[in-house]
């Protein structure tokens, strides 16, 4: 029979040791994860993912961010340029 058990913590901090990852909670609780080097390869590969959909949706929010700002300065000088004619 398999046990699944989720655990919930407020990510602190993180060790990386040699067979083990570490992960402490803000409130001091520890989890101790045992790693093989297969491991460590499939967790890198997962967060390197991760960290890239993030810095992927970054990208776009601040190249949306910036179009907005373009046009409502676009706007505002022709609204601008309007009154002086």
């Amino acid at each position: 029979m398999k046990v699944t058990k989720t655990v919930e913590v407020k990510f602190d901090s993180v060790y990386c040791g040699y067979g083990a990852l570490e992960i402490t909670d803000s409130d001091g609780s520890e989890i101790k994860i045992k790693m093989t080097n297969q491991d460590w390869k499939t967790l890198s590969e997962a967060v390197a993912r991760k960290v890239g959909s993030i810095e992927r949706d970054d990208r776009i929010a601040f190249e949306k961010a910036v179009e907005e700002e373009v046009e409502k300065r676009q706007k505002f000088e022709e609204s601008e340029i309007g009154d002086l004619l």
